[in-house]
């Protein structure tokens, strides 16, 4: 994969969280890609919770000679963050450091992200084999983050529709961790009244951390209330060896596009083009 500038750099960015776990798993993941692209720049910031932040990291890019940045939110849905917050700090951070800006897609409509899906319900799963279409009375609680915008958790549900058609399971029963309705534990009580006896409660999360963690809560609460039930766990999506290659697609698929003279389709939160004054 080659830039069409040898000053250009790679700036991976991730949501930021208040457990320090989640956190460093989002850095082994920049890592890991640096590594990839040895003969890139690559770098990694944080929206906000977490340090290194956005703007200092593009203050250090300027520093070493950078002058044009290929940002990639490594974030699932373009919820407010996506398609406000992270643009309007990379413009100003453009316009301060003279650097200029490309910005590509979120992650989460990449058909990948349906793949790691389908292998964290199996690895769940196990011997209830769901993928024979044969396992009945098995629902999924597929679990998003939530989001103000009423898009992202619209399209919450469009991803939940498109992995139910692959999975096997009787039942998907698509909720939240926060912000807006249904909440979890209303979903797995709706899993139960479906008729069910086993339940995968599926998260729709990059990192661990504290929506992980309290969704792992919930779970524990659930089976104690229900033990006629059997619920479990599906492990998040970092860690898995696909999630590489996604924001590598999101990133060839940015360059592609900019080889090809484009300069953002007006979605915000596909891509912004900024130059530095």
């Amino acid at each position: 994969m080659r830039m069409e500038n040898e000053q250009g750099a790679v700036l991976l960015i991730g949501h930021g969280s208040r457990d320090p776990e989640g956190n460093r798993e989002f850095s082994a993941l920049v890592e890991n890609l640096r590594h990839r692209w040895p003969d890139r720049t690559v770098a990694g910031a944080f929206l906000e919770m977490a340090e290194p932040g956005i703007p200092h990291v593009m203050e250090r890019l300027s520093a070493r000679g950078i002058r044009e940045v290929w940002a990639i939110p490594v974030i699932l849905l373009p919820a407010r963050h996506v398609r406000e917050e992270i643009p309007e700090i990379l413009a100003r951070s453009a316009r301060e450091w003279g650097v200029r800006v490309r910005y590509g897609r979120p992650l989460g409509l990449h058909p990948g992200v349906l793949d790691m899906l389908v292998d964290r319900l199996a690895e769940a799963a196990g011997e209830w084999e769901l993928s024979t279409g044969k396992a009945e009375g098995t629902a999924v609680v597929f679990v998003g983050r939530g989001s103000s915008n009423t898009e992202a958790n619209g399209q919450l549900y469009r991803v939940a529709r498109l992995f139910w058609e692959r999975c096997g399971a009787d039942w998907v029963e698509p909720c939240f961790v926060g912000v807006t309705y249904p909440d979890v534990p209303t979903a797995l009580r709706r899993a139960v009244l479906s008729g069910v006896r086993r339940v995968v409660v599926l998260p729709y999360l990059l990192f661990t951390g504290v929506l992980m963690k309290r969704l792992a809560g919930w779970v524990e609460e659930a089976q104690a209330e229900m033990p006629e039930v059997e619920f479990r766990l599906a492990r998040y999506l970092a860690g898995h060896p696909k999630l590489e290659d996604i924001v590598a697609g999101r990133l060839q698929e940015l360059m592609h596009e900019m080889a090809r003279g484009g300069d953002g389709d007006g979605e915000d939160f596909r891509r912004r083009v900024w130059a530095g004054q």
